[in-house]
């Protein structure tokens, strides 16, 4: 039986708000008695966990989703202090790369950080590529390329769209909200492109499935990410990828010293992306094989693995300075 609890509905809630929260989610916490807590990023993790420790949760696993110099100077401050004192009881990183951007930490930090990748249970899309692009007003018959991110300086849409003035053949359709996106509606005006990029918002993941049956190529120019579930939908889905060279899009391409089953390009070159992207729109046979090569790597981050992931970091024993009785079943908590 699984419930959610809202212990405090502001989306801003100040200072004070923060306390409240951590003061009511320990007592939610207590009434409901779970084995473990886990948590996802610095501030669910540090106030999360602070509350999951008053109330006497055993195991209390934080995740760590992004680079750790992506976060705020305070949320740094605080998740290093949580993690060295031991209010972890496990620590996980989603990639080898986020892992790795922690290796200045202490010791007492380190020694709980393990690594988990991310992983999928993904329903592939049941549309033709006609049927996916007429619901979302796309373009039949000519070449579409496929974003799918919050509207964000980190996911670098602006980019992609001084990528797509330079391919007067292609559309754009970008898949999510955020904080940028009256900006980039007003920059797409600009670059005169208005009129080729598809602003659809936020979707549901059966729509992604099916928007990515529409795709011809996924582009993911981001400056930086933890481990993307917007690259492994498109490998899922078996689309050709082309991402930015940040460490962890190497990963999960990559893998160990293998041949990249996408694209990788840097993302101060907008020529080597106008010459990939078109090169590749130009040749099915060469997307196919990429597709192909991808569908197959992506069978390295399912579901299953993930799980089993954080069921080891469960159940790993330490000896933290924070220490309390108990162990089993699991409580998540995310914000």
């Amino acid at each position: 039986m699984t419930y959610s609890r809202i212990v405090l509905p502001q989306p801003a809630p100040g200072a004070f708000g923060y306390v409240r929260i951590v003061w009511r989610l320990a007592r939610a916490l207590r009434s409901a008695g779970p084995d473990a807590v886990i948590s996802f990023l610095p501030l669910a993790s540090t106030a999360g966990q602070f509350a999951a420790w008053v109330a006497g949760v055993p195991r209390r696993v934080a995740s760590q989703r992004n680079p750790h110099g992506t976060y705020q100077p305070l949320m740094q401050l605080c998740d290093r202090i949580a993690g060295s004192a031991g209010l972890y009881t496990r620590n996980v990183a989603n990639s080898e790369s986020v892992h790795e951007s922690f290796a200045d930490y202490p010791n007492a930090y380190l020694r709980r950080l393990t690594v988990v990748h991310n992983g999928l249970a993904w329903c592939p899309s049941s549309l033709s590529r006609t049927a996916a692009r007429t619901k979302f007003a796309l373009p039949t018959d000519g070449p579409v390329i496929v974003n799918i991110g919050r509207l964000s300086e980190q996911k670098n849409q602006s980019f992609l769209l001084r990528v797509l003035e330079r391919l007067p053949e292609a559309h754009l359709a970008i898949a999510g909200d955020g904080e940028l996106r009256d900006a980039l509606r007003t920059e797409a005006a600009r670059l005169g492109i208005a009129e080729r990029v598809h602003f659809l918002g936020r979707l549901d993941q059966p729509s992604i499935a099916d928007l990515l049956a529409a795709a011809d190529l996924f582009a993911q120019p981001s400056l930086f990410e933890g481990q993307s579930n917007a690259l492994l939908e498109a490998m899922n889905a078996g689309v050709p990828v082309v991402a930015s060279d940040i460490p962890p899009q190497v990963e999960t391409l990559r893998g160990s010293g293998g041949e990249a089953v996408g694209r990788l390009l840097p993302v101060d070159d907008e020529s080597a992306w106008v010459r990939e992207l078109g090169g590749l729109l130009r040749d099915p046979d060469l997307r196919e094989r990429l597709a192909a090569r991808a569908t197959e790597r992506a069978a390295d981050f399912t579901i299953e693995r993930m799980a089993d992931g954080f069921e080891r970091a469960i159940l790993w024993t330490a000896r933290p300075p924070l220490n309390l009785p108990g162990e089993s079943a699991a409580t998540s908590i995310e914000r």
